[in-house]
């Protein structure tokens, strides 16, 4: 098993944004995408964190999901995880709640 450590920006709608980090274990050799990260944080550690995910998502065509990994704009459901350490933050400034932007 290996650990990912994963810093969010929550809170940019109130104008009080801080970093709140998690640890996420994965098996070794897994690939995991960073939405598989966040389902794993909201399913197991911490039912508040608000992210755009959909049945339909997985497909990168919408573009709902995009967050910001590491102060790039990506899309979570396409893109993968390989680092120990990652920081996922909104990818605009119309923040609706935690790494949800208004379109």
């Amino acid at each position: 098993m290996r650990k990912i450590k994963v810093n969010i920006l929550r809170g940019c709608e109130t104008g009080s944004g801080e970093y709140k980090t998690y640890a996420v274990e994965v098996e070794d050799g897994t690939v995991v995408s960073v939405m598989n990260i966040l389902e794993n944080i909201y399913e197991n550690q911490d039912h508040t964190l608000a992210f755009f995910s959909h049945a339909a998502c997985r497909q990168a065509a919408c573009g709902k999901c995009m967050v910001k990994v590491d102060g790039a704009v990506k899309l979570a459901c396409k893109e993968r995880v390989d680092a120990a350490e990652i920081t996922i933050e909104p990818y605009c400034g119309k923040v609706v709640r935690d790494l949800i932007c208004e379109a």
